[in-house]
């Protein structure tokens, strides 16, 4: 009787571990398919998260990567060159390969696995396309004015080679200081000399303003119309703080004043669209490009620095008079720089994804 007892409980409590076994697996397997699924959901997310981003990418990049932090989990994301631009290599746009490898770091059961998936898709890079014209390109026309024989205002000649790698220097990295439509240039002072580069420069080749707009390749009508998407919106009234070392494209729905830096603070940079007139503040301080559908203008004894480019008068491709821009004598104030304009230029590249390009069964070894 006794031994048939021990047979019968060692029977169920082999059969009891074999159920919970069983159970423990099961769960296990569910657990493994929801964190392979987490895993797939958050790659992807990440991968648009990544698409939405302004990486600075340019024609000479290679690789980027960033992690794109996620609730339950993260996505490593990696963005590789695998051809360059150019028409003998099939394609006048860059092809890139990113991959999105997604984990989900909250298991449901202690000491399981993490859920790990990758996914991949193929872009090309289109880059940002703003020729640098001029430090000022008026569609608007400009007036000078001042003591005649003071230092103008405007200057085409490279503020500095070594602010950035891969500076061309020299002839390659000036431009012209000024380009009007012809008849839009006034100079109560002394007319500077037409010259290619150097201090002061002007040119002057287009007798009508929509030339020199075609120029610009800025589609101002379709920026209106939404074909735009800043950074961020600078509403009325406010201003984000100076300094920083990212370029973003900031919008301005209006007239603009751009304040005051700070003494020893780093000028304020990133392209600035304003669809009015742009004003600066005394000690103003802008480092990229300005795009202003309205007049650009400073106070009587202002001191300002716009280093980069400005383009204005772009409201006249909407059928609107925009009045000339007003440039005082006495200092070099908008002052081109080749490497503020191409990292502002360089923020506007951006990966898009190719159709029919995306795989969930990318390797990762």
């Amino acid at each position: 009787m006794l031994a048939t007892t021990l047979l019968v409980t060692t029977l169920l409590t082999v059969m009891l571990a074999a159920s919970f076994l069983l159970v423990s697996a099961e769960q296990r397997t569910t657990d493994n398919s929801f964190g392979t699924a987490r895993a797939l959901a958050l790659a992807q997310a990440g991968l648009q998260n990544y698409f939405t981003q302004t990486r600075g990418l340019s024609d000479t990049s290679t690789y980027d990567s960033t992690r794109v932090a996620l609730v339950l989990g993260y996505a490593d994301v990696v963005a590789k060159k695998v051809r360059a631009s150019g028409a003998s290599a099939g394609s006048k746009l860059a092809l890139w390969v990113v991959t999105s490898s997604g984990v989900a770091t909250s298991p449901v059961m202690a000491g399981q696995t993490q859920g790990s998936r990758t996914i991949a898709q193929f872009a090309q890079l289109n880059q940002g396309m703003l020729p640098a014209r001029a430090g000022l390109v008026a569609l608007n026309g400009v007036k000078v004015v001042g003591a005649p024989g003071g230092t103008y205002p405007i200057s085409g000649e490279d503020l500095n080679a070594t602010l950035c790698t891969g500076n061309p220097g020299g002839a390659a990295a000036d431009t012209f200081g000024l380009s009007v439509p012809s008849g839009l240039y006034v100079d109560t002072g002394t007319t500077p000399a037409v010259s290619r580069y150097g201090i002061p420069t002007k040119d002057g080749a287009y007798p009508l303003y929509s030339n020199l707009y075609d120029t610009t390749h800025v589609d101002w009508t379709g920026l209106l119309a939404g074909n735009f998407i800043p950074d961020y919106t600078i509403p009325p009234g406010s201003w984000p703080a100076p300094g920083g070392t990212s370029y973003l494209v900031a919008y301005v729905n209006g007239n603009v004043t751009i304040p005051a830096v700070p003494g020893g603070t780093p000028g304020m940079r990133g392209m600035l669209v304003v669809t009015g007139n742009v004003t600066v503040a005394n000690n103003a301080h802008w480092d990229g490009i300005i795009l202003a559908g309205g007049y650009f203008s400073a106070p009587a004894g202002t001191s300002y620095l716009l280093h980069g480019m400005v383009v204005t008068g772009l409201n006249r491709a909407l059928g609107m008079a925009v009045p000339k821009d007003t440039v005082v004598r006495g200092a070099t104030r908008v002052q081109w720089t080749w490497c503020y304009t191409q990292s502002s230029i360089n923020s506007l590249s951006s990966l898009v994804p190719l159709a029919n390009a995306w795989a969930d069964t990318w390797t990762t070894y």
